[in-house]
Parts: structure tokens; C-alpha cells; sequence
């Protein structure tokens, strides 16, 4: 007791991942620095810009997106060996999830018996569905395990079951006592893993926007140019789950044969935790030697990413009951808290620096912000001319015979989503007009009043519209699949953020005054029309916006061989404007993204019809999510926060297109 809790990584080990997290952070900052340039560059060209005249008729709600917290009783399978233990869960308002050995010990402030973050974690309520899933983690795994006895992965029979699966962290297996308690949970750490995992996409924060872009250009300079979910989840996280998805093919070399065996073991090795390094502890990171100055790294999440380091048969028994699976898990465990570990170090000492860049870009890109445009305007030009014929033609070959499908598609599933939202507003204000003329006053009526303002926050009512935005998965999935899109995830949460955020602007808009029942049947239309509005807006940029996600990266991958041998012939140019804001590879992008997203508006403007589209296109950002949230920047500060990611951004500004509204979508 007390001792210093052993890791499942040998001093080697340790030392190899230090280093792959140092070798990261040193290839990365210079794409951050850049890009915080461009960011910065981009921000002041909107502000000096025209501003458009469309805009958002809603008012802006002032609330930031959160997770809507919950508690109460579940039994937890831990232990080893492992077995069902009563205890007590709390989902707190930033998607961590905290369980306690009782309620008392939670309401006397007690320490919880564990915590993690919901980034990167998949929710599952079945236990066929769970073996299912971990023989496709493990594809050797001998025998057919979704055969098996009903309750033969658990032993005691449990019918309400919970699972939090997530590939490189230890899987939470929860059982609710009845049907109602596990909807309840379901909906709850659905909307935890959503809200934590696009923390960053809704934030309109320079560096946070900065930081999406570098991640991109990072991997792309790495080879992979295509979309997926790796940006989901905190600054630390992502870097994370980026170092981890470099050195997948390694881990899984030294864990998968491990982790074969029958369902019940293979699931046991997931959920068991060794007691000197379980959740909450943070002796996992300490023990890996990196500083740990805030306590919720041991718990925070990432999405996958292995890292090299000796064979299994050399990881030491920590536990002396450990099998070879449960050596495995630990060891994953182990490297992801550890990477994340090194990760958040890294990004907290850059913090110092970052600040002292940002204002030190604001000061010297504002006074040059219009010679600087000119100059990237005139190299965009010569650059266009260049790779005219190339990008022509691998567009009308390969972009165009599939853009209407997809096009299409996106809009079915934005469309639908939306067209939910406004049938729950409808009937929420009817409902309200309702008791308004039974009561036209009272606590009673004042209670449904702030219930009707709270629907964007509830799980059950919104559930509908999520539903909605989920149905076009697989078929969008299978289209963008040739392009190398993979981020159906984060697409889907971009549809759902979207929808809530439209139902909170309206119900700021209705709920606005002290005397808001009152008013109801008076602006039921004005509300619903200018919702409409606003819809058909935010459609357009969904649209736009997740286009360029699947096309931009495809097309990028496609020109890299021909085009990008002609960039070093424009880097002169570019090097005489003397601004680190401008890059000869961020105006190539931004060529290549214009030809795009006029092929977009084109086939927008066919299925909308162009009354409908009608020049508000040349006020669409290029970017899935688009709201004004906090101005938190960095793991420590995006808790609340998002950033809009534009998919395509090097030091990428389109000054001749009038810039957009950007408070549309605010939180």
C-alpha cells in the first residue's frame, strides 16, 4: 500500500515512447506555428471584409453546448477476477464519466473509485453486439464466439447491459437494474461521447483552428491524405490518437496474438483492472516518467494509435495473475496513457509560446492584411493557370460522375434531421399556446415555459432528430469510401451539433423576454419561418462543408505527383511577401478547394434549385461546423468550446468571397 504503482512498459519501452512523442511534437510545431499564421491572417480578412447580408435571422444563444449530466445506481463488471459490484455513476456536464463505491461517498465528495473522458468510445447494449465487435478487434480469435450461451460472456445473467468499448483503453462493462434505467444511460453517454469528441470542431478560437489545420497538413506531409475521425476529442487527444494511428500495424503485431481465446476471456481481459494502476489513480503516467500536473490525464480518451516497443514476452508481470490477454490489454493501456501523457507536456509547454505568437501575428499581419491578399491573389492566379488541365481533368473523371449521389445524399441527411427539429418546435409551441389560454399564468405554466426553452438539451426529445442524421450512414459511408473518407463519426456528430444548435437559436428567439407565453402565439410563425431560413443556410454549408471533406483530400492525393513538382518554382514569390502567413502550399489548396466548391454550388444550385440557393453560397464557409463557441483554447482550456475545422486550410483566405456570418451556429 503506498508504493509506487509498477508500469507494464520496461524502462525501454518507456524511453522508445518518449521518444516517438518528442519526434512528434518536433514535426508538428512548425505546422502549428504556420498555421496559426494563416489562421490569424484569415480572421482579420473577415472582420476588414464586406459582411454578408444574409447572415442568421435567429439570435445567438448564449449558452455553450454541454453534456446534460446524470447519475444514479449501476453495477460495474471490475475486479480479478472480474464481477458485477454495485455502484454509483455520475456523467459530468464535460463528458467524464465518474463511478463511486456508493451514493454517499459521491455526495460527501469522496474520490471515485475511477473516471475517463467519452472521447473515442463506443456505446453498445447488447452483449451479442459486444462479441461481435471484439471478434472484429480480433479477427484470429479461435472459434465462433457469437454462438456462445447468452450469458456466457458475463456468467450472471444481466439484461440490461452498458458497454463502453474503445480500442486502446480498457472496456467499461455497466448493467442498468431496468429497461427504463438503461434508456436513460444510453441516451446520456451518447451525448457525452458526442459533445466531448467535437470539442474542437465547434470552437471559432484562432489556435484551435490553427490546430486542426496542422493536424491535417502533419499527416498529409506523412502520406495520408484522407478524412477520418482522428480529430475528435482534445488537443491532446488528437496528437494522441495521430501517433497512435502511425504505429498501428507495430502494436498490433506484439498485442493480437494475446488477445485470442474464448468471448468471455477476451472480454474479461478488456474490463479487468490491476488495483495499483486502475483508473483515477494516475499512476500510470506518473509511473511512465512523464510530469502529470492535472490529475485527469490518467482518465482522458483518445481514438487508436499503437506505438513500436519490445515483443509482449518481455512485458513484465505487474499483476501475477495476468494471462497473456491480460497482458496485452494492460500493455495498450499502458502506451496510450503514456503518448497521452507526453502529448499534453508537449502542448503545455508550447502554451507560453503560442500566446506570445498570437499576439505577436495580430500586430504585424493587420497593418499588411490588404498587400498581403493582393500578393496571394496574383500567385493564385499564375498558380490556377498551371494546373488548370490536370485538376480539370482528374475532376470530370473522377469527382463528377459521383458528386450528385453525394450531394444528395448529405442533403437527405442534414434535411431530415432539421425537418425534425422544426416538427418538435411546432409542436412545443402548440403545446404552449395550449396551456396558455387553460392558464395564462401560474408556476405550473412558468414550469412548461423553461421546460420548452430546455428541449435542444433533451436527450429523449432531441433523440428523434439524431436518429434522423444516423439513417444516411451507411449508404454516405459507401459512396465517400472510394475517396478515402472515413470520418462517418464525425460527420454524424456534425449533423446532430447542427440540430441542436438550430433548436437552441429558435428557442432563444421565442423564449426571449420575461413575458414569453404572452407572446407565444404571436411569434409562433415569425420563429418558424425564420428557422426555415435559417435551415436552408446551415443546410448549404453542411453541404459545402463535408463536400470538401470527402473530395479535397481524394483530389489533393490524385495532383501530388504532377502539380506539386511545379510548387517550388512560386516559392520566391512567396518568400518576398516576407509573412510566415502565407505558404505556396496553402494557396495550391485553396485553388484546388475553389474549383471544388464551384463544382459544389453547381450541383447545389441543380438540386435546391438556384432561387433557393441564391447567392447566399458566396457567404458559405467551408467547414462542417461553423458556431461561435468559447474562445478556450489548448486540452486545459477547450472544455467547453469548438472550433470550426476548414478542411482544407494551408494559409488558406479567399478574400474575394464575402465572408460569413460567424455567429450562425453559435452555442
Amino acid at each position: 500500500m503506498g508504493g509506487r504503482p509498477s508500469s507494464p512498459l520496461d524502462k525501454q519501452q518507456q524511453q522508445h515512447l518518449r521518444g516517438q512523442v518528442d519526434t512528434l511534437m518536433r514535426n508538428f510545431l512548425p505546422c502549428y506555428r504556420g498555421q496559426l499564421a494563416a489562421s490569424i491572417l484569415r480572421q482579420i480578412s473577415r472582420e476588414l471584409g464586406p459582411q454578408e447580408p444574409a447572415g442568421s435571422q435567429l439570435l445567438r444563444s448564449k449558452k455553450l453546448p454541454q453534456v446534460r449530466e446524470h447519475r444514479g445506481p449501476l453495477t460495474q463488471l471490475r475486479g480479478h477476477p472480474p464481477r458485477w459490484q454495485p455502484i454509483f455513476c455520475v456523467l459530468r456536464g464535460d463528458g467524464r464519466l465518474e463511478w463511486f463505491s456508493h451514493k454517499e461517498e459521491y455526495e460527501n465528495g469522496g474520490h471515485p473509485l475511477g473516471s475517463t473522458a467519452l472521447t473515442g468510445y463506443t456505446l453498445l447494449t447488447s452483449q451479442r453486439e459486444y462479441l461481435r465487435l471484439l471478434d472484429a478487434l480480433c479477427p484470429d480469435s479461435l472459434g465462433d464466439h457469437t454462438q456462445e450461451e447468452p450469458d456466457s460472456l458475463l456468467e450472471v445473467p444481466v439484461s440490461f447491459p452498458l458497454f463502453l468499448q474503445h480500442p486502446f483503453r480498457r472496456h467499461l462493462c455497466f448493467s442498468a437494474a431496468t429497461r427504463e434505467a438503461q434508456h436513460a444511460w444510453r441516451l446520456a453517454l451518447q451525448g457525452g461521447i458526442r459533445l466531448r469528441g467535437t470539442v474542437l470542431q465547434r470552437s471559432q478560437a484562432p489556435a484551435a483552428r490553427a490546430f486542426l489545420d496542422a493536424v491535417r497538413l502533419y499527416r498529409q506531409h506523412q502520406g495520408h491524405f484522407g478524412d477520418d475521425d482522428v480529430t475528435l476529442g482534445s488537443d491532446a487527444e488528437v496528437l494522441t490518437a495521430v501517433l497512435m494511428r502511425e504505429q498501428l500495424p507495430a502494436l498490433r503485431a506484439q498485442t493480437l496474438p494475446g488477445l485470442r481465446g474464448s468471448g468471455r476471456a477476451r472480454a474479461w481481459a478488456w474490463t479487468e483492472v490491476c488495483p495499483a494502476s486502475g483508473p483515477g489513480t494516475g499512476g500510470g503516467i506518473r509511473a511512465l516518467g512523464f510530469p502529470s500536473h492535472d490529475c485527469r490525464l490518467n482518465s482522458l480518451l483518445v481514438s487508436p494509435t499503437p506505438i513500436p516497443a519490445p515483443c509482449l514476452g518481455s512485458v513484465p508481470h505487474s499483476c501475477p495473475a495476468w494471462g497473456p490477454l491480460d497482458r496485452s490489454v494492460q500493455l495498450l493501456d499502458a502506451v496510450h496513457a503514456a503518448v497521452l501523457a507526453g502529448a499534453s507536456a508537449g502542448l503545455r509547454a508550447f502554451q507560453p509560446e503560442k500566446d506570445e505568437l498570437l499576439a505577436s501575428l495580430e500586430k504585424t499581419i493587420r497593418p499588411d492584411v490588404d498587400q498581403l491578399l493582393r500578393q496571394r491573389a496574383r500567385v493564385a492566379g499564375r498558380l490556377r493557370t498551371d494546373i488548370r488541365g490536370p485538376l480539370e481533368s482528374c475532376l470530370r473523371r473522377e469527382v463528377d460522375p459521383q458528386l450528385p449521389r453525394v450531394v444528395q445524399t448529405l442533403l437527405r441527411t442534414v434535411e431530415a434531421s432539421l425537418e425534425a427539429v422544426r416538427t418538435l418546435l411546432a409542436q412545443g409551441m402548440d403545446r404552449l399556446s395550449r396551456r396558455l389560454r387553460q392558464s395564462p399564468s401560474g408556476t405550473r405554466l412558468r414550469r412548461e415555459v423553461y421546460s420548452f426553452g430546455e428541449m435542444p438539451w433533451d436527450l429523449a426529445l432531441m433523440q428523434t432528430c439524431y436518429r434522423e442524421a444516423e439513417r444516411s450512414h451507411g449508404r454516405l459511408g459507401q459512396l465517400a469510401a472510394p475517396f478515402g473518407f472515413l470520418g462517418m463519426q464525425s460527420l454524424v456528430f456534425g449533423a446532430q451539433d447542427l440540430a441542436q444548435q438550430l433548436a437552441d437559436q429558435c428557442l432563444t428567439m421565442a423564449l426571449n423576454c420575461d413575458q414569453a407565453a404572452q407572446r407565444l402565439e404571436r411569434v409562433r410563425g415569425r420563429v418558424l419561418k425564420k428557422f426555415e431560413s435559417d435551415s436552408g443556410l446551415a443546410q448549404r454549408r453542411f453541404i459545402r462543408g463535408w463536400g470538401l471533406c470527402i473530395f479535397l483530400p481524394f483530389v489533393l492525393s490524385q495532383l501530388e505527383p504532377s502539380c506539386k513538382k511545379e510548387l517550388p518554382e512560386f516559392e520566391g514569390d512567396v518568400l518576398a511577401m516576407g509573412s510566415q502567413a502565407l505558404t505556396t502550399e496553402g494557396i495550391y489548396e485553396d485553388v484546388i478547394r475553389g474549383c471544388l466548391l464551384q463544382r459544389i454550388d453547381r450541383e447545389l444550385k441543380k438540386t435546391l434549385g438556384a432561387n433557393d440557393v441564391s447567392c447566399t453560397l458566396d457567404g458559405c464557409l467551408e467547414v462542417p461546423w461553423e458556431q461561435e463557441g468559447a474562445d478556450e483554447e489548448t486540452e486545459a482550456e477547450w472544455e467547453g468550446g469548438t472550433c470550426p475545422r476548414q478542411p482544407g486550410s494551408g494559409a488558406q483566405i479567399q478574400p474575394l468571397c464575402p465572408p460569413p456570418s460567424q455567429g450562425t451556429f453559435r452555442s
